[in-house]
């Protein structure tokens, strides 16, 4: 009897410390990813070269996505949507097409949906920090001073994109 409650504590103590180490790291990771500035340089559709810093000063939506990915194509009116916002802030929309696509055929497939915000072309290397991704659609909140401050695996909406810019919003003015 004795031995098993000996044998439990320490499996209770053990499983603690690896909780504690987890949560640790994810802490850790987490302050790592949201210090760092992040920069990338891509085409549009018609070979013009935009680098997200152009946009420093600005809150940015950054979505990969591909015409091929149902889940991508759903949240797109809402992308739309968040690109016209002027309160609680203006938002800049960045689409970055993650497949390889005839421009043609892309414009058209743009044209079709009436997408109003800035496609980019994805490039040859990876967008580090950005990538790899876990999967598509995959959205990210960059700051106006160029941070990561949000990340979405799947897909997206409005509504909760517009809340965690609010969240966003007051922690960056908060931090002045």
């Amino acid at each position: 009897m004795k031995h098993g409650i000996r044998k439990t504590l320490k499996d209770s103590h053990n499983a603690f410390i690896g909780i504690f180490l987890c949560a640790t790291l994810m802490l850790y990771s987490g302050s790592v990813w949201s210090s760092q500035t992040v920069d990338f340089t891509l085409s549009d559709l018609d070979g013009e070269m935009h680098s997200l810093s152009d946009f420093r000063g600005e809150w940015v939506v950054v979505n990969f996505w591909a015409t091929w990915c149902s889940p991508c194509l759903k949240e797109i009116p809402d992308l739309i949507e968040i690109s016209k916002l002027s309160d609680p802030v203006p938002v800049v929309v960045i689409g970055i097409d993650f497949e390889e696509i005839e421009t043609a055929r892309l414009k058209k497939f743009i044209d079709g949906l009436k997408i109003n915000y800035l496609i980019l072309r994805i490039g040859e290397s990876p967008l580090i920090p950005f990538e790899p991704l876990k999967g598509l659609p995959t959205t990210f909140i960059v700051s106006p001073d160029g941070k990561i401050v949000y990340t979405k695996v799947g897909a997206t909406t409005k509504d909760l994109l517009i809340l965690e810019l609010e969240n966003q919003f007051e922690t960056y003015s908060n931090r002045s």
